[in-house]
Parts: C-alpha cells; structure tokens; sequence
C-alpha cells in the first residue's frame, strides 16, 4: 500500500512541476498594453512633376540619376523626409538601387536620385516613388 502512495505522489508532484512549467512559459508571453493611435485622420499625398532622366556624358545608354519636383497635395503639408524610387517592374521593385536628396526649403522640393553603378536605360521599365513625411518608411 505504501508503494502505490509513493507513486500517486511521484505522479502529483510530476504533474505539479509540469503545470508550473507550462504556467511560466506562458507568462512569458504576455505582452505590455499599448496604443497605435486615435482617431480617424486622411493620409494625404505628394505630387510628382518635372521628371528628368540624366543621361551619362560618356555613355548614353546608361542613367546617371533621375531627377523630379516633388510638392504636398495638400497646403502646410510637411515636407518629404525619404524618398526611394525603383526603376523595375511591378512586383519586382528594388527601392535600394539609388539614393534619393531631397532640396529647396520651399515647394516643389527638388530630389535628386543618384545611381551607383549606373543603370541602363534599358532597364528602365517604370517608375514608382515612396516619399514619407518621417525618417523610416517601408516599402
């Protein structure tokens, strides 16, 4: 009789410490309550205009770097902080191919995309530009 306590106890104190394991992993999983905003609000946007391609003096059928106007659609809309743009197809866009400036203080802003190496103009296939009011957009 004696045996079969010590087992219904061995197996309690198994089941315990299996309890209390699962019990703190999942404690560990709790996470802090925060907030992703408030409030309904229109994202407005940017207008392109003014687009140059800026051919290489050497050898034209490369591009140097792509130039454009960039403006808020709408008025005392802050200026753009990032501006990526890609050259490739739908589906396909590599944003990381050039590095974009943007200048002037006043709009339309002037951004200058710069390729290094330079690409060919056979390449490229269409244009699509992200440009974010903040320091990290993604694309």
């Amino acid at each position: 009789m004696f045996r079969k306590s010590k087992k219904v106890i061995l197996t309690l104190l198994v089941i315990l410490v299996l309890a209390s394991s699962t019990y703190a992993f999942a404690a560990a999983n709790t996470i802090a309550l925060s907030a992703v905003g408030y409030k309904a609000q229109t994202i407005t946007g940017y207008a392109i205009t003014d687009i140059v391609y800026d051919l290489n003096v050497l050898d034209p059928t490369k591009l140097d770097k792509i130039i454009f106007s960039i403006a808020p659609t709408t008025a005392g809309d802050p200026k753009p902080v990032v501006v990526l743009i890609s050259t490739t197809a739908a589906g396909s866009e590599n944003y990381a191919t050039s590095a974009c400036v943007v200048t002037l203080v006043a709009s339309p802003y002037l951004v200058t995309c710069t390729f290094v190496p330079n690409i060919t103009v056979a390449s490229v296939v269409q244009l699509d530009i992200i440009a974010s009011s903040s320091a990290n957009p993604a694309p």
